[in-house]
């Protein structure tokens, strides 16, 4: 059978990407509820990322392309928050 190989790239990328937010969440000490609403997640649509960061499928919503834009807002809005918490710690 032949691979697809966009598709593994972009589902290489979403996990990435969702790893990232996940370090960053983890480094500035933020809950699992707090960067699930920071996604605009429901608990459900959060079990079926988390999930899908354990190798499972891809969830169907919110939509990839959304998921993405949520999870580089959310990513960059914790690492200005982490960036200022190292500052505080070095005055």
């Amino acid at each position: 059978m032949l691979r697809n190989l966009s598709w593994e790239s972009t589902d290489t990328l979403a996990r990435s990407q969702f790893r990232i937010y996940q370090e960053l969440g983890d480094a500035a000490q933020i809950a699992e509820e707090d960067r699930r609403e920071a996604l605009l997640l429901d608990q459900q649509e959060w079990s079926h990322w988390a999930d899908f960061m354990n190798d499972g499928p891809l969830p169907a919503t919110p939509p990839l392309p959304d998921m993405l834009v949520r999870l580089g807002q959310a990513s960059y809005r914790l690492a200005v928050l982490s960036d200022g918490q190292a500052e505080a710690a070095r005055a």
